[in-house]
């Protein structure tokens, strides 16, 4: 379904579309009684590196330390977050690409798998010689998919009430049809409300 929506996405989007990626990151992770992760993330625009932005978290680990720094970095200001339940999380060492004879430098897989508002699972991967690394970049297209969806959706529905004010039935249909797309993401009913009383 994020495969499927994310073309239009990025076509309603354009320059605005929101890439991010980790420079690098620091960890102190606590075991045993009260247990606890502390992350830094330096994070930077793929179109823009000069542009970037620091994400302090905490957690009970690294994933769910960063996903948690992310929705606090932006503010509550994109409530399909809110809608997200993690789960699975699965690692697969990816053998074949080993360059040495121990294997350890083999690429790790990482897969997060999330249910969105209407219960649908939607899974994000990234893979990296650094199972840290792939994990954080794996909550990081999670993240961005679900921002880049929101903003996406209310874009569209602005540009459909114009439609509609212009009385431009071409638009509307247009615009409706990508609205039902987008809503496929999940539950955009707390942003419609927000949209209507804005």
């Amino acid at each position: 379904m994020a495969k499927r929506t994310a073309p239009l996405i990025e076509r309603v989007l354009g320059q605005a579309y929101l890439a991010l990626e980790v420079m690098h990151y620091r960890v102190a992770e606590y075991v045993g009684p009260g247990a606890g992760c502390h992350l830094t993330v330096t994070l930077r625009h793929r179109d823009d590196p000069d542009t970037q932005e620091v994400v302090e978290a905490r957690g009970v680990g690294v994933v769910d330390a960063l996903f948690h720094g992310l929705v606090r970095h932006f503010a509550g200001r994109y409530a399909s977050l809110d809608t997200l339940t993690f789960t699975g999380f699965t690692v697969h060492g990816q053998m074949e690409t080993a360059g040495v004879a121990s294997g350890l430098d083999a690429e790790a897989k990482v897969v997060i798998t999330v249910h969105n508002g209407h219960q649908d699972a939607l899974s994000f991967e990234a893979s990296g010689r650094s199972t840290l690394a792939a994990a954080l970049a794996a909550v990081l297209r999670l993240v961005e998919h679900f921002v880049n969806a929101e903003r996406a959706f209310i874009a569209v529905h602005r540009a459909l009430v114009d439609a509609r004010a212009r009385r431009r039935p071409d638009l509307v249909e247009r615009f409706t049809a990508e609205l039902a797309m987008l809503v496929d993401n999940t539950n955009y009913e707390q942003v419609s409300r927000r949209l209507e009383t804005a």
